[in-house]
């Protein structure tokens, strides 16, 4: 018997859990196609934000079937692919990256303390870029096998020229192969309102 997370009801073993998910993840990837095709980007653009959900679908799809071995990671995994397929459809119209131990994305760090998330964002000229809400009263987005804290400097919520700060994901409750999602939100403003507001999700895969 697999591990009993909220949820396994839905499922009879965890690799049914698992097929039954990257299943929904090649299925919701034609309806991201198909807003890339409404947006009219042009053949080049449409062609690169299509590229970037099948990466996605490849990845995400890898991920559940190596990493994860419970019903709470197999949701871990999926719905932050399901967030960057989201994410990549509607495009960045500012630079903006976030980074653990040099990559992005799909990322591994050590287990046992805490992880550093490099947001860095460049706005257009004549506007500035900070730290958004996810949602009005969610600072992050976040979903861990473990539990998790973090913290976020007060600068980085006021606007820059350029954005290049951490968020601090306090992971000492966790353990070796856990998993985080982290979805963070980007805001450029210009005056006193938000022009542009983006969202870019990272999993972290603790070794």
């Amino acid at each position: 018997m697999f591990a009993a997370d909220t949820g396994s009801e839905r499922a009879t073993s965890i690799e049914d859990y698992q097929n039954t998910c990257t299943e929904f993840i090649i299925d919701i990837s034609r309806d991201y196609m198909d807003w890339v095709d409404r947006y009219q980007l042009g053949e080049q653009e449409t062609a690169r934000r299509k590229s970037v959900i099948n990466s996605i679908v490849k990845t995400t799809n890898d991920w559940i079937a190596r990493y994860a071995n419970t019903i709470k990671k197999v949701d871990i995994v999926m719905n932050d692919g399901v967030n960057k397929m989201a994410e990549n459809t509607a495009g960045y119209p500012f630079k903006f990256d976030v980074l653990v131990s040099n990559g992005s994305r799909y990322t591994t760090h050590p287990a046992g303390g805490e992880v550093k998330l490099n947001v860095k964002a460049t706005p257009r000229p004549g506007r500035l870029a900070r730290i958004g809400n996810y949602h009005k009263d969610q600072l992050l987005l976040i979903s861990a096998s473990s539990p998790v804290n973090f913290s976020i400097s007060k600068e980085s919520m006021q606007g820059a020229d350029i954005l290049d700060d951490y968020i601090i994901i306090d992971a000492k409750g966790c353990k070796k192969h856990d998993l985080i999602s982290v979805t963070t939100v980007v805001e450029e403003v210009e005056g006193e309102y938000v022009t542009e507001s983006r969202g870019y999700s990272t999993i972290i895969l603790l070794v």
